[in-house]
């Protein structure tokens, strides 16, 4: 099942990056950038911070232009500053963005990349403890985007990679279903239990799969090396007692091997570093069963094609999917959290409460999960309040 609530960030970005999902006035409008940024419903799909380097050992600079599109999205936050974008800015007084009325939009860049080692310290700075730093890590050469004149008339920006992020509704391959784990005091035999059922309905075939599942300050992973073609296939969900660590030794097993397959598949080793480091805290520590896997080079061009001038005499993409599991028992613990935020008992509400601030940025998605399975009253209102109150906060 797919479930709309996918908008919300887990972790702010700097002030600096452009944003046009949420409301304010655009802060370059009496510089020909026209339009608000605006709000945005049923989102489904979320393009979490694709980044691009660029390598020259030119000792001068090189003029390029980049454009990137977003099939069935919106690119909806970026850095530095682009030459245009598209579609237009909305108005605040056409409401919402409905995703579903999106076929794509577009972001360019004109910039110039600086010789190795010039430009260091001219991008902005970011606190010791803002993710943003590790996407830095990398020996890539710094873009500085060029000046532009009427009518539109921007910035001149600094960075050592183009960053780009999107909200859509675009169709991904994989589809998982997580059976509920094995019972404490069931004997572990074969079953439906503790199995998470992988479907592909795509062109091409997964190669690279990571099971990755979170309790409390415990966690476990599985990397299953398969060819999962069209069909399906069944994976071990990863919580089994030999498995099991402290959350902080499963993460640095689980970045070391994570790492090593995306150099596999071409990525610099910093940059793959930059990615895991990037993500550990909403990929590895975050509660929950998820899949994470490699996605394939075609797919990655049809849903986001990229066209480079001059063109690059190598250019290699790697994207890593996330793939979120509501299984069975964490779906019935948000039936009672629910039911629990409700309840005229105090230690039992603030227990819902807690339950369901757990969840974050999915709370929305579970939310709308237990709202669609339950015939309970109390628990369809209880639901129908939370999710009037992170529309609120959106607003």
């Amino acid at each position: 099942m797919t479930l709309e609530g996918l908008q919300h960030e887990e972790e702010g970005l700097p002030s600096f990056v452009y944003s046009r999902s949420k409301v304010r006035e655009c802060p370059y409008r009496d510089r020909g950038y026209k339009g608000l940024e605006v709000p945005v419903t049923n989102v489904t799909k979320k393009m979490e911070t694709p980044v691009t380097y660029f390598y020259s050992d030119s000792p001068r600079e090189q003029h390029v232009r980049v454009r990137v599109c977003f099939n069935k999205g919106v690119l909806t936050q970026w850095y530095p500053v682009t030459d245009t974008l598209g579609p237009p800015e909305g108005q605040i007084q056409d409401g919402p963005l409905d995703m579903r009325t999106v076929e794509k939009s577009f972001l360019e860049w004109d910039f110039n990349v600086l010789p190795k080692g010039e430009g260091l310290d001219t991008y902005p700075n970011v606190s010791d403890t803002d993710p943003w730093r590790f996407a830095r890590i990398p020996d890539s050469n710094v873009l500085r985007t060029v000046h532009r004149t009427a009518p539109r008339i921007g910035p001149v920006e600094s960075e050592k990679f183009l960053f780009y992020r999107g909200l859509g509704q675009f169709t991904m391959p994989i589809h998982a279903k997580a059976h509920a784990l094995y019972a404490e005091a069931k004997a572990e035999v074969p079953g439906e239990d503790n199995k998470i059922e992988v479907e592909n309905d795509g062109k091409e075939p997964i190669e690279h799969v990571f099971a990755v599942e979170v309790h409390g300050n415990r966690g476990a992973f599985a990397y299953t090396h398969a060819n999962l073609a069209l069909g399906k296939t069944v994976i071990e969900r990863p919580w089994r007692k030999l498995a099991v660590k402290p959350i902080g030794d499963m993460v640095a097993a689980l970045r070391k091997e994570l790492e090593e397959k995306l150099v596999s598949c071409g990525l610099y080793a910093k940059e793959a570093e930059a990615m895991t480091r990037t993500w550990e805290k909403s990929y590895f520590h975050t509660e929950g069963l998820r899949l994470l896997y490699i996605v394939p080079d075609e797919l990655t061009n049809r849903v986001l094609p990229i066209s480079i001038d001059p063109k690059p005499r190598e250019l290699k993409r790697v994207l890593v999917a996330r793939l979120e599991c509501i299984t069975p028992e964490q779906e019935r613990a948000v039936l009672q959290a629910l039911a629990d935020r409700v309840s005229s008992d105090a230690e039992r509400a603030k227990r819902g409460k807690d339950t369901l601030d757990r969840l974050g940025r999915f709370l929305e998605p579970h939310v709308r999960r237990a709202l669609a399975a339950t015939h309970d009253e109390t628990i369809k209102k209880s639901a129908e309040e939370v999710l009037a109150l992170v529309a609120a906060e959106d607003r």
